[in-house]
């Protein structure tokens, strides 16, 4: 089991190494029903709510150590304590990477004990889980998510300031024709590199870019 010690954008997964004991609490939440045309309640479980609570060791040095160290000696609360947790399933493969899960996390430090040198930690799953795969090379995991979002872009392409029409534009091997108003429009998955390329007769221009649902046009100036 890893933390985050940096931010989401840039994580700096620590991992939680020094315990002994990993034990995942699935915290299960049912509801009963009392059907008429029953004798009795019907229970179905509603939902999980994972969280782990763990002896960690005052190494000093261990990355994990240090990042709890610093959330219990600030008394972190609030957004101070939030974390993401990314569980690897080191026993379950797929293809060459592990099944894994990355959450939002709330991070609880219970107690310190000094005498044998341990603190209690306690990390609360937030909303949704991300059912996904890590590669881990050299200990360092690196999050794949399982959820696909896809979104159309729209590439827009102009010489110096003039929309280009008939341009042949090129994201992976797929290659459109932009319009009159020198834009084509391709399908592309949120989060996914890509070389974008547009040409026509005389012209020609390529960039790299990393889809994002948030930016849905893109601008490339032949030259």
């Amino acid at each position: 089991m890893f933390l985050n010690s940096s931010l989401p954008a840039t994580p700096v997964w620590a991992r939680q190494g020094k315990t002994t004991d990993n034990t995942i609490a699935f915290n299960p939440e049912t509801v009963d029903y009392d059907y008429v045309e029953d004798e009795s309640p019907t229970t179905e479980l509603k939902r999980y709510k994972p969280s782990l609570s763990y002896p960690l060791t005052m190494y000093k040095g261990d990355p994990a150590y240090e990042y709890i160290w610093g959330k219990a000696y600030n008394m972190h609360v609030g957004s101070d304590a939030h974390t993401e947790v990314l569980v690897v399933y080191y026993a379950d493969y797929v293809g060459a990477n592990y099944k894994a899960w990355k959450s939002d996390a709330m991070l609880v430090i219970d107690s310190i004990n000094p005498v044998d040198g341990s603190i209690q930690v306690t990390v609360y799953f937030n909303g949704t889980v991300d059912l996904g795969t890590a590669a881990v090379t050299a200990g360092v995991p690196v999050f794949t998510s399982s959820a696909v979002t896809e979104f159309l872009l729209t590439v827009n392409v102009k010489l110096v300031a003039t929309n280009v029409e008939g341009a042949t534009v090129d994201i992976g091997g797929v290659k459109k024709l932009t319009d009159s108003s020198g834009n084509a429009v391709f399908t592309v998955i949120d989060g996914e590199t890509y070389v974008v390329g547009a040409y026509d007769a005389t012209h020609e221009k390529s960039d790299v870019f990393e889809a994002d649902s948030g930016t849905t046009t893109i601008n490339l100036v032949i030259e």
